[in-house]
Formats: structure tokens, C-alpha cells, sequence
């Protein structure tokens, strides 16, 4: 999924006083849902990350969401904590909707979204050690005609490439080590 840029608001949402230092996905996803109309706020495409840096732990999480009134067909929605503040970023742009690898994607239902972003970095802890990881990024999608939204994981250490990927389900938690090198990687931890 690729949107560009086409217009930049910046705006200031309060969010919940309560651990600002890991603002999880879903609750990000409460404050970007504030800049949207009603009828835009149900059709959310995807939840991604940019690589963190230093840890596993996000510190921005971007929403994209279908809007058939915009020019381009969707909105993406922008929330970033500030360690400092009480008061994260939400920037909001206009964009055009275009599908990664050829796969589509679905609107996501949120009132199945069970799995919160740190929920999904233990169950992928559980599932493969994470020695040497240095960062991640998230990306939650649900493919057309997929069962449940998943989280992809993707662990970096040392290269530019991710290590592995882990698929969590959003609804079920069940997770999966994804690749070839992860197949290998689980192997030699058995």
C-alpha cells in the first residue's frame, strides 16, 4: 500500500496520561480516529510503523483509511508520542490508495482487533528468541478473503533486511514465523 502526499494538516489530540511512553497501535488508533467523520473512521486499510530505532517499540504509528471523497481515495492519519508530552502529533494527509505486490487489501473490522501491538511483540517473543534485534516495524492488513488481520513483524539486526517476520493474528493471536530464514532460524533454536 503506497500513498503520497498530497495535502498536511497538523493538529493536537489529547491522549490518555497513563504510560505516553508506549503509545500502542490501538491506542493511537483512538486519537487518529478524532480527526476523521464518523463515516470515515470504520474503514480503516492498514496500520504501520516506521522502523524504530533503538528498541521494538514504535514511538509513530501511521493509519490508512478509505475515503471515497477525497481525490485519491484515502486518508492517512499520523500519531506520534512525544516521551515529553501529553499531547502527541497526529498529521493527517490526503493520498492516492495503491496496493503492494498486487495484493488487495481489506477494510479492517476493528471491533476484532483483540491484539494490541505490545501483545503481538510478546506472543512473537514467545515464538522466537530475539537475540541481536536491534528494531522493528509493524504493519497490521487484512488481505481480501483472509480469515482475521494480522500484524507483520519484521525484526532487524545488523542488515538493512529484516531477519525474520512474525505473523500475529489480530484476533487469535496465533502466531507464525514467516520465510525462509526464519524456517531456518526456528530450526536452530530447536
Amino acid at each position: 500500500m503506497q500513498c503520497s502526499l498530497f495535502s498536511l494538516g497538523c493538529v493536537f489530540c489529547f491522549a490518555p496520561p497513563h504510560n505516553q511512553s508506549n503509545l500502542t497501535a490501538l491506542r493511537a488508533l483512538k486519537i487518529a480516529q478524532r480527526r476523521l467523520r464518523p463515516e470515515v473512521r470504520a474503514k480503516l486499510l492498514n496500520i504501520s510503523s516506521a522502523r524504530s530505532n533503538g528498541n521494538l517499540t514504535p514511538q509513530a504509528w501511521r493509519f490508512t483509511f478509505m475515503d471515497p471523497i477525497t481525490s485519491g481515495n484515502c486518508r492517512v492519519v499520523t500519531v506520534a508520542a512525544k516521551t515529553s508530552s501529553e499531547h502527541p502529533d497526529t498529521v493527517e494527509a490526503f493520498g492516492s490508495f495503491k496496493t503492494e505486490n498486487g495484493d488487495s487489501s481489506h477494510v479492517i473490522s476493528q471491533n476484532k482487533l483483540l491484539v494490541d501491538s505490545y501483545q503481538a511483540l510478546e506472543k512473537a517473543r514467545s515464538t522466537v528468541k530475539l537475540k541481536g534485534v536491534h528494531s522493528a516495524e509493524y504493519r497490521l492488513i487484512q488481505r481480501k478473503g483472509g480469515q482475521e488481520a494480522f500484524w507483520n513483524i519484521s525484526f532487524f539486526a545488523e542488515r538493512e533486511e529484516p531477519a525474520f517476520t512474525v505473523r500475529v493474528g489480530a484476533k487469535t493471536g496465533e502466531t507464525e514465523l514467516m520465510g525462509k530464514e526464519a524456517r531456518q532460524l526456528e530450526s536452530a533454536l530447536s
